[in-house]
Parts: C-alpha cells; structure tokens; sequence
C-alpha cells in the first residue's frame, strides 16, 4: 500500500506541472507548418546530415544525423522533435538534441539518442537502443522490445510485450505487458510492473515488483520487495498522429497549387552573368515572381533584392520536362549571394518538379510537393518535398511571411487540422499503466 501511495504522489505531481496544456494540441494550418517545421516529407527520408529544427516524415527514415540541434527560431509545436509516420527501417544513430522528442508510429530498428529527456514513442515492436539522458522521460513501446532502453535519470517505461534490456537511473515506473527476457536494472529504485515472467534478473535497489508468472532471479536491495498478483491490467498509451495525408499532404499540395495562381508583380533581370529578383512589393509587403528554370544559367550569380518585401513568393516552373518527368538540377556553378540574409522572407513554390537538386547553399524554404529532393550542400528554410536524400545539411530558418491569394489557406489560422496531443500526455498514460500495475499541409 505504501508503493501505492508514492506512486500516486509521484503521478499527482507530475500532474500538476503539465496540467495548463489542454487535451488537445489545438489546430495546425499551413503557416504552421512552415513556422514549426524545418522538414515536411510526404514519403521516406534518408539523410546522413544534420537537420536543425523539427522534422515530419510520412514515410520511413533511414541513414543516421542529428536532429532538433538549433531549433531556436522555430515555433512552439505539440509535435516531437522527429515524428516519422512509417518505419525507422536502418539501424542507424540518430541523435534527438534540445531535450527533443521521437515518435515511430510504425517499427524502430534504429538507435535514438534523446540527449535532454524527451520521450520516445514507437508504435510498433522495437529493435534499436533508445538512450534518453539529462533529464527523466518516457519511452513507450507498443509491441514487444528487442533492443535495449535505458534512462539515466528516470522516468516511465512502458513495453507492450516481452522486452530485452532495461537500465534506469533516477526512480523509474516499468511496465511490461509480456515477459522480461533480459537484464533489467532499475538502479534509482521505482517499480516494476510485469504481466508475465521474468526470465531474466531483475535488479532494484528500493522499490517493488508485481509479476504475474514466474519470478526468476532478482537481486532485491534497498528494502525491496517483490509480490506476485493474480493479474495485471497495463494499457499501451493511445497514439494521436492521426492522418498524415490530412494533417499535412493534402494541405500543402493544394498551397502550391494556390501560390501559382497569384498573379506575379515582380521580375528579374539577367546580364553578364547576374541574376536578380527585382522584388516590387504591394502595400502588404508581398512580391510574387513567375520564373521558368531556364532562368538559371551556369556561372551566374543571383542575388534576391528585397526592397521593402517581407514575403516573396517566387513560382518555379520545370520547363524541360519529359513527359511527366519534370527533373531539374540547379547548376553547379550558380551562386546564391547572402542566401541566409533572406531565408526566412523567401518561399520557392516549385510548382511541378518531380525531381530537384540543389548543389550549393540555397536560402529561402521550398515547397515541392511532387518531387524528390536532393541537396548537397544546405538549405535555409523549410524544406516540404514527396520525398529526400540528403547529402546536405537543413537549416531552421522558418518562413515569416504570409501567404498571398489562397483563401483559405490564409495565414496562420486558416484551415486547421487537429494536431496531435502533447508527447507529456504518454508519460501521464505510462504512470496510470504503473499504478494499474500496483491496483492490479498557377498551373504550369
């Protein structure tokens, strides 16, 4: 009974602090995503460089970088720092910095490091190491785990079946809907809750254990104890992704479509090897280009001339195209001056490139939602692309302008979709499963 009222204490507290957030996240809109947002993929992700700012993948994630390092200029979001609507489906490293979040609604077979705690949620079975430090967490695994999950400060854990390794520091609620097939060591003390057998060991030092089946070998220190119960009632927390194709797809597929329809206001002129986007605002700042990538030449500089702008919209059109394929691969020799003097003013609306690759820094965010990006040195701004390949880093520098003519993809607040609840409601689920366990987003 005295488990049983720590536990509560610890829940209640925990509480407590969160309880100002609602229930739900509130509304996502297309200003949203490129505030909150240094990646948007519609398909798989495959990067071995670094992407500063929060990313969301539809499809599966391989390679190996560090995500959510400089996130600073982006806005606040209910979102984890790495959400990835498929699989992560190569055993890579990853690395989740800024006390940054992952969710893998589908398989995990990589390695996560959360270094700030966080949480890390992965909706299918597990078969990475997820390492989560500096600050107590979550991590939650829907089905059973075969990898190794360790907190160094504490936390919840919950595993939906038979689960490898566990090692925690700092007090620790376990929950595991299956047997212990491995070594679990809760180190700070906490409890364990097993809905099955331990065919491992089982080390506390203070705390309780509640198991189902048999008991196996524990090594019980700081006074603690160990019951066996008849059954054990541990509920997985809920996932609230909901659709990626309605939460994002849809919605920015139809912002390309819209920006391409505003009428352009401003030109650009070509000589001598120079570039320039010759922005003519209108009396709400906003400047709109009409270019054709035949504009881009080798051996030129380009240069983007603001004049009073605070939101330029620059419609690309693919003008080489074979058939449906619209592939387009900025020249080598072209280069962009000051590109992160305007990154977060400019939006390039690559209206039907179904194959991009941009070879050096380029400044502004891209929207191009057909095609399969490729960069091989950094882009400045959001990234929204079909599918990526990175051999280049991404830099968060969020787009601050407003988006022209696309009622009623206006704005911020336009069109919301439900976004997901908080990453902190899943450690809330994961203490009630411990005390269950001790209470039994122009046509071309």
């Amino acid at each position: 009974m005295s488990s049983y009222r720590t536990c509560t204490a610890a829940l209640l507290a925990t509480l407590a602090v969160i309880s100002g957030a609602p229930a739900r996240a509130g509304t996502l809109s297309a200003g949203d995503m490129f505030s909150q947002f240094n990646a948007v993929i519609f398909g798989d992700f495959t990067s071995t460089s670094d992407v500063e700012g929060r990313t969301v993948i539809g499809g599966n994630l391989t390679g190996g970088a560090t995500f959510n390092l400089n996130p600073a200029a982006a806005a606040a979001s209910s979102y984890s720092a790495l959400t990835v609507y498929g699989s992560a489906t190569s055993a890579g490293n990853y690395n989740i910095d800024a006390a940054g979040s992952v969710a893998v609604a589908g398989n995990n077979n990589a390695s996560f490091n959360l270094n700030g705690g966080g949480s890390a949620y992965v909706g299918g079975t597990n078969s990475g190491n997820l390492t989560t430090s500096n600050a107590p967490a979550s991590i939650t695994v829907v089905g059973a785990n075969a990898g190794n999950l360790q907190l160094n400060s504490g936390g919840t854990v919950y595993v939906g079946g038979t689960t490898g390794g566990i090692s925690t520091g700092g007090s620790t609620a376990v929950s595991i809907a299956g047997n212990s097939s491995a070594n679990l060591n809760l180190n700070g003390g906490g409890t364990v809750a097993l809905a099955g057998s331990n065919y491992g060991t089982i080390s506390l030092s203070g705390g309780s254990v509640s198991y189902t089946g048999s008991k196996g070998n524990m090594n019980l220190n700081g006074g603690a104890t160990a019951t066996q119960v008849p059954s054990l009632s541990l509920t997985p927390p809920a996932s609230t992704l909901g659709s990626f194709a309605s939460v994002f797809q849809t919605q920015l597929t139809a912002l390309s479509t819209q920006l391409n329809g505003v009428t352009a206001n401003s030109g650009l002129t070509a000589s001598n090897g120079a570039i320039a986007f010759n922005a003519a605002p209108n009396s709400s700042g906003v400047a709109v280009f009409d270019v054709k990538t035949s504009a881009f030449k080798p051996n030129s500089t380009v240069t983007i001339n603001l004049d009073g702008a605070t939101s330029v919209i620059i419609n690309v059109i693919v003008d080489s195209c074979v058939q449906s394929n619209c592939s387009f691969a900025l020249p080598n020799s072209l280069n962009f001056t000051n590109p992160t003097g305007y990154a977060a003013t400019v939006l390039w609306n690559f209206v039907n490139a179904t194959n991009l690759t941009f070879s050096n820094e380029f400044g502004g965010s891209v929207l191009a939602p057909l095609a399969a990006v490729t960069n091989n040195a950094p882009i400045d701004g959001t990234l929204v692309a079909a599918s990526y390949s990175g051999n280049g880093e991404l830099h968060s520098h969020p787009y601050t302008g407003t988006f022209p003519g696309t009622t009623p993809l206006s704005g911020t607040t336009a069109n919301p979709v439900p976004a997901p609840e908080p990453a902190s409601l899943a450690v809330i689920a994961s203490g009630f499963a411990g005390l269950a366990a001790l209470r039994r987003r122009r046509r071309p």
